[in-house]
């Protein structure tokens, strides 16, 4: 049962992952200013964590590329499209659009030969962009119709964790410790944030007249801690395929948060898309060969 409850756990964090972002975003905080310190606080637990670990941090030339791949394209420009995104879109539609990431991933290694063709993910794809048409292309699917580009914006985020994912797989040290990779990811998108939030005056001075949302914020670091502790706690006691199911459960954990914390009903557009996507995911899944080993 174990593994079970981790999951559910995990679907629990990341589901409630838009429904965060929304409530800081629309308190008025910048996107950049938010990723500052979601990365920098969440850096620090992992550093803590390696010192107390006794584990070496490299910085050579492959850990570095690492850190900052995975740092800007997996963390800050993600996330802060998202926190952008979040101030107008539904949680509920947002949930649906992250989980497209394994779909776009599988394009994307694709297009760059890291994966061969497979009918089964090809099926998988066109059922997941299915998906996401339903969400934005028919009337009546979105709040609004003047939402239609801030909704096709969105589909950034899950395309730039696509490309992190790839990034992964290629670029990841053979003898990089998973703490300290993480630690060292955290790092570079929080000082990248750092400096491009003071170059354009979005930085969020979080102890000026601390409020719920900065409380918020210290919270979401703490979350993303403890997911990332928990993704990797799964992985080794019952495989990354087990782990694969998260995807199914964390549009629904996403709905729910959005009809508790803001009260949206769920559309049937929405509904029709969620369907779409979980078939898409399972087939690009399903039809997954095993993994190839990382080279530098």
């Amino acid at each position: 049962m174990l593994p079970l409850l981790l999951l559910l756990t995990l679907s629990v964090l990341w589901g409630l992952g838009p429904s965060i972002v929304k409530f800081v975003a629309q308190d008025g905080v910048p996107p950049l200013g938010m990723v500052v310190w979601q990365t920098g606080l969440a850096g620090l637990v992992l550093l803590g964590i390696c010192v107390i670990r006794r584990v070496s941090i490299a910085f050579d030339r492959r850990h570095m590329r690492y850190y900052l791949a995975m740092g800007w394209v997996g963390l800050a420009l993600p996330n802060t499209n998202m926190v952008f995104v979040m101030r107008d879109l539904p949680v509920g539609l947002m949930g649906v659009i992250i989980i497209t990431a394994p779909v776009i991933t599988y394009v994307v290694a694709l297009f760059i030969r890291l994966e061969p063709f497979a009918p089964m993910r090809a099926a998988g794809v066109v059922l997941g962009f299915a998906g996401a048409a339903v969400l934005v292309l028919p009337s009546g699917s979105l709040p609004s119709p003047e939402l239609l580009p801030i909704a096709l914006l969105a589909f950034v985020t899950p395309a730039l964790w696509a490309i992190s994912n790839v990034i992964a797989e290629v670029w990841r040290p053979k003898d990089g410790d998973t703490f300290a990779l993480a630690m060292g990811t955290m790092f570079a998108a929080s000082s990248g944030a750092l400096v491009v939030s003071l170059g354009t005056g979005t930085f969020h001075p979080i102890w000026d007249d601390f409020g719920l949302s900065d409380w918020v914020i210290v919270a979401y670091a703490g979350t993303t801690v403890c997911a990332f502790a928990l993704f990797y706690t799964i992985v080794k006691l019952a495989g990354a395929v087990y782990l694969a199911q998260v995807g199914y459960l964390v549009p629904i954990m996403g709905v729910g948060w959005g009809a508790w914390f803001y009260n949206e009903e769920p559309t049937i557009w929405l509904l029709l898309a969620m369907v779409l996507v979980f078939a898409g995911v399972a087939l690009v899944n399903l039809g997954k060969k095993p993994a190839k080993a990382a080279v530098d």
